[in-house]
């Protein structure tokens, strides 16, 4: 518990604003997603006991959504929970857990928001852009942004970007983000084919919740 005290809140909120800065930079070059290349999708989730935190990687393969592997990793807490810094306390654990899954998926989803966060650079953000692969953030609730209406989409627009809508489900709302590398239109598109009537979540995360779950 000690390293909790060593964690500097401020450098930590700097380095997302630097991140953010070049993510933006490079918001409009973000390439099209190609579905025919398109074979393995990880989904990430956590849940928290006894002092550790219980990180989920799923794999499924698309577009059956068909389960292939799923990885636990048990790591203690190193960092206490402060908002917008969510990242820093989870993300050690999810790239130990998708290091170790049995094939590379090819986009990433998070539970969490991406580029809709107060500095630009959520979870879903942080994971992709560390590691320079396509990432989506689906959250049951909003962090941050102006919500638009238009053409009968409600769609979320944070620093000056549109980078989300909210969908419908289930009777509830799912804010889907840009995390990296990935444009708005595929985000949605693709979420929604994840969907299914007997999860709240998008494949990838619904399974990945159910698994912290568990062992938890």
């Amino acid at each position: 518990m000690v390293f909790m005290f060593l964690f500097n809140v401020e450098k930590a909120i700097e380095l997302q604003k630097r991140l953010a800065k070049i993510v933006f930079d490079n918001f409009d070059s973000f390439p099209s997603l190609d579905y025919s290349k398109l074979r393995y999708i990880a989904g990430l989730d956590a849940s928290y006991s006894r002092g550790l935190i219980h990180a989920v990687a799923v794999l499924i393969k698309y577009p059956s959504g068909e389960l292939i592997d799923h990885v636990l990793v048990n790591q203690r807490i190193n960092i206490p929970y402060i908002p917008g810094l969510l990242a820093f306390r989870e993300a050690p654990g999810y790239f130990r857990a998708l290091a170790k899954l049995k094939y590379e998926p090819d986009i990433i989803y998070v539970d969490g928001h991406g580029l809709s966060h107060p500095r630009g650079f959520g979870i879903a953000t942080h994971i992709g852009f560390v590691l320079n692969k396509p990432s989506i953030g689906v959250a049951k609730s909003k962090l941050y942004g102006e919500l638009v209406e238009t053409n009968g989409r409600v769609l979320i627009k944070s620093h000056g970007r549109i980078v989300g809508e909210v969908l419908k489900h289930r009777g509830m709302e799912l804010y889907v983000s840009i995390g990296y590398m990935i444009k708005l239109e595929d985000a949605v598109t693709l979420t929604k084919q994840l969907l299914r009537p007997e999860y709240d979540l998008p494949i990838p995360t619904a399974l990945a919740d159910k698994y912290t779950k568990k062992h938890k």
